[in-house]
């Protein structure tokens, strides 16, 4: 089992009112696995990956990826098992404009300390999986949507987390680079890694091993 969510609840105050978002979530999933979550906008469903993630604390409950526990009340340690476990694939990609496609990459590895050949070595093998690797010099500022996206999961990959979280991540891609994002996070389930997903594409809810609706702060299986 890689991840396991237990008893997960979530509140903010708007406008001075008290709001559940999370209320008691409860799922595991397997390597080997993808997982597909839709739901109305403003659901809870990007809250859920954060606090997977360990960017958003919980009011209650824990998270366990590939038998760690996540910490929330020390940042460095729930950034240090997020960098180690977790790949996060954002809708709007959160890349450094600025900086070439492979320095984005390898930029968890540079987190990690782990900048070796090896490293090197994975990272243009991603970009030639992914058909980038010509843009590895380029600033990512000049790159298309889905090229954009590409570099993300490069990004996510490159030190081979054993879960990965993806939000949304086909929402601003034309429906073909969709389709290849798709047929990418079914590769990494293939590789045994755990693939869970938000999104509101049938396609992907079609190749998932199983479908969750949230509403009203719940998780309740649609598949």
């Amino acid at each position: 089992m890689i991840l396991r969510v237990e008893n997960i609840s979530k509140h903010y105050r708007i406008a001075g009112v008290k709001k559940q978002i999370l209320g008691g979530i409860d799922f595991t999933l397997d390597g080997g696995r993808i997982c597909s979550i839709t739901g109305t906008s403003g659901c809870g469903k990007t809250t859920l990956l954060n606090v997977i993630a360990g960017i958003t604390s919980p009011d209650s409950g824990t998270v366990t990826v590939n038998n760690r526990r996540m910490i929330y009340v020390l940042d460095v340690l729930a950034s240090r098992l997020r960098n180690r476990e977790i790949g996060f694939i954002f809708q709007t990609f959160r890349l450094l404009n600025d900086e070439t496609v492979i320095s984005n990459v390898l930029l968890p590895a540079r987190i990690r300390g782990r900048l070796g050949r090896e490293t090197r070595e994975r990272a243009a093998e991603m970009l030639e999986r992914l058909r980038i690797y010509r843009f590895r010099k380029m600033k990512t500022a000049v790159l298309s949507g889905g090229q954009k996206q590409r570099v993300a999961i490069a990004r996510a990959l490159v030190n081979r987390p054993s879960l990965i979280l993806a939000d949304e991540p086909t929402a601003n891609l034309d429906k073909k680079t969709a389709r290849e994002i798709f047929d990418i996070l079914i590769d990494l389930k293939k590789e045994g890694r755990a693939v869970l997903i938000v999104t509101h594409d049938d396609y992907m809810h079609g190749l998932s091993d199983k479908v969750y609706i949230m509403e009203n702060g719940r998780l309740k299986v649609a598949r």
